[in-house]
């Protein structure tokens, strides 16, 4: 073949130009390469989270699961496993403490269903986080902060805790609570956001379960902070929440919906109603061992956890005794409201935790009021005190009362529009403080309250809203509850206050029934020099992605942007 002489000097143009393009790209690369080992050396670096004393605000390797019931998807922690090698990624951030997975089974935290086999559904690797190595140069940690730090038994291995307690003070957890020199904690709104736990979200329900009894439910009479005064039942539930529309006939009257714990089964809580005696026919259960008791003294039938529907059905099928037969039923229903307990859906498979009864809420909804006028009403019980904050759409304002004072304890005008588009309405009672906020700001200061010397009662029914007049609609309905901490393994700050000496910190786990932290540590502070730098990014996430070839399905790691975030 011959070439003009055009095509030869086309072609003599052409290799400079490509070599020179070869060169810029290769400078390119290295550029690149060195800028990210500079950065790494001198500005952030990766840790990569294995076990979950951080969960669920930082997760370690874990099985993201559907439920099948609900269909809200939560995650529950697996052991890390050992082929997962340093070579295949950064340094690992962890808590010292495995996880033993008991079984392949887990227990959906929103609607209860348990017994969900994970055998089939993949594992995923735990939170990779960017870690800012000089952030604590420029700055001391503050309390709550999330930090990243050597273990000072061992310093080539990394941990990641909250600091809770800083340099000179000294740090007590008592009744779940955190104390510092004798002075309980409280979180404002941005930590309470990042460290709280989902109790229920009312868009993921059975639709198609007979035997689920709903959570949210209208009521036809008011507490009795207003002495049982009736009300309407005004409130219509919508597939994403509540509407209500005034009754004309008595637009004065409120109209309340009620939040119920109701749970499936199991439980080690006891429930009791009144019952005279004990029907003859029938034979006593066995003292202590049966899970449904008679008190004589008492008069009183009580049963533990939540009452089988079997049991139930055989004690009504033995008698005829009208008495018996509705203490049994009343029983069975008032089983299933469980007190809210300090469950983790993502230590499904920890034995030997014993729940404990919580206290510390923070709801959210969102609001939509089609009229400027009426008013509506959110109240959280603590277990001492109902707290009922009143948005006043006529005055503009929200008012803040408690148990049945007539007179508000805080009051706040609101500058928000109600009705071009839904408003975000948060209100919490954690750390014994009373927050309300319309869109993330806050309504009026903060209402603090002393620790009261009875104890606190269990609580069944954490939460009501109402209405009166105009016409409103709530949807994004969630309740949540605050961290409750531990004891662990109660070395250091449960029994007594810990002291902190002028360069050190004590470090506690968001999941606080399986972190290794200074409470268990056998020395209980964190030295400054151990500090390595503050997460500020959940970076380069995966999810197991589904592959079929054939009959065959494997999975393959996919960029998963949806756990992207930055560190609170």
């Amino acid at each position: 073949m011959h070439h003009t002489s055009r095509q030869l000097e086309n072609q003599a143009e052409e290799l400079p130009q490509r070599s020179s393009l070869f060169r810029l790209v290769l400078e390119a690369v290295a550029s690149l390469a060195i800028a990210v080992i500079l950065f790494r050396t001198f500005a952030a670096e990766g840790y990569m989270i294995s076990t979950g004393s951080m969960a669920p605000s930082l997760l370690g390797y874990h099985k993201q699961v559907t439920c099948p019931r609900c269909h809200y998807s939560f995650t529950y922690g697996v052991a890390y496993d050992d082929s997962v090698s340093a070579s295949q990624a950064p340094e690992t951030a962890t808590d010292g403490l495995g996880f033993s997975q008991a079984g392949q089974y887990a227990t959906c935290p929103n609607c209860d269903t348990n017994s969900i086999d994970l055998a089939q559904v993949p594992r995923n690797e735990g939170d990779q986080l960017l870690v800012f190595k000089h952030a604590y140069y420029l700055k001391p940690p503050a309390r709550w902060d999330v930090a990243v730090f050597q273990n000072p038994m061992k310093p080539t291995q990394a941990y990641v805790k909250r600091v809770v307690g800083l340099p000179g003070e000294a740090v007590q957890v008592k009744e779940g609570d955190l104390y510092i020199n004798g002075e309980i904690q409280r979180k404002d709104l941005k930590t309470q956001r990042a460290v709280r736990l989902l109790v229920h979200d009312h868009q993921f329900h059975p639709s198609e379960d007979d035997f689920f009894q709903p959570r949210f439910f209208p009521v036809e009479a008011d507490t009795d902070q207003e002495q049982n005064q009736a009300g309407t039942v005004a409130w219509e539930e919508q597939p994403a929440g509540f509407e209500f529309a005034s009754d004309s006939r008595d637009p004065d009257a409120w109209s309340w919906v009620r939040y119920q714990h109701w749970v499936r089964q199991g439980g080690h809580y006891q429930t009791e109603v009144p019952l005279e005696h004990w029907p003859e026919e029938i034979e006593k259960p066995e003292p202590v061992l049966a899970p449904i008791q008679y008190d004589e003294l008492k008069q009183q039938l009580t049963c533990k956890g939540a009452m089988p529907a079997e049991d139930c059905h055989r004690l009504l099928n033995q008698t005829e005794d009208d008495a018996f037969r509705y203490a049994v039923a009343l029983l069975y229903e008032k089983s299933h409201v469980a007190p809210v307990m300090d469950r983790y859906a993502y230590n499904s498979g920890v034995e030997n935790q014993t729940a404990i009864p919580v206290h510390d809420f923070l709801f959210t909804c969102d609001l939509q009021a089609k009229s400027p006028e009426g008013e509506l009403a959110i109240e959280l019980f603590d277990g001492q005190h109902h707290f009922r904050n009143i948005i006043d759409f006529r005055q503009r304002q929200v008012n803040l009362f408690i148990d049945d004072r007539k007179q508000p304890i805080r009051s706040g005008p609101f500058r928000s529009d109600f009705q071009s588009q839904p408003v975000k309405l948060e209100m919490s009672v954690m750390d014994r403080q009373v927050l309300f906020a319309i869109n993330g700001e806050l309504v009026f200061q903060p209402l603090l309250f002393s620790e009261n010397k009875e104890p606190r009662k269990e609580i069944r029914i954490p939460l009501q809203f109402g209405a009166r007049g105009g016409s409103f609609k709530l949807t994004g309905l969630k309740l949540f509850r605050d961290i409750y901490y531990t004891r662990g393994k109660g070395l250091h700050g449960i029994d007594e206050p810990y002291q902190l000496d002028e360069n050190s910190y004590f470090m506690l786990g968001d999941n606080s029934p399986v972190s290794l932290d200074s409470r268990s540590w056998a020395e209980g502070k964190v030295d400054q020099k151990y500090l390595l730098g503050k997460p500020f990014l959940v970076h380069l996430p995966s999810r197991q992605g589904e592959v079929k070839i054939g009959d065959h399905i494997g999975h393959i790691r996919i960029p998963d942007f949806t756990r992207i975030r930055y560190i609170h």
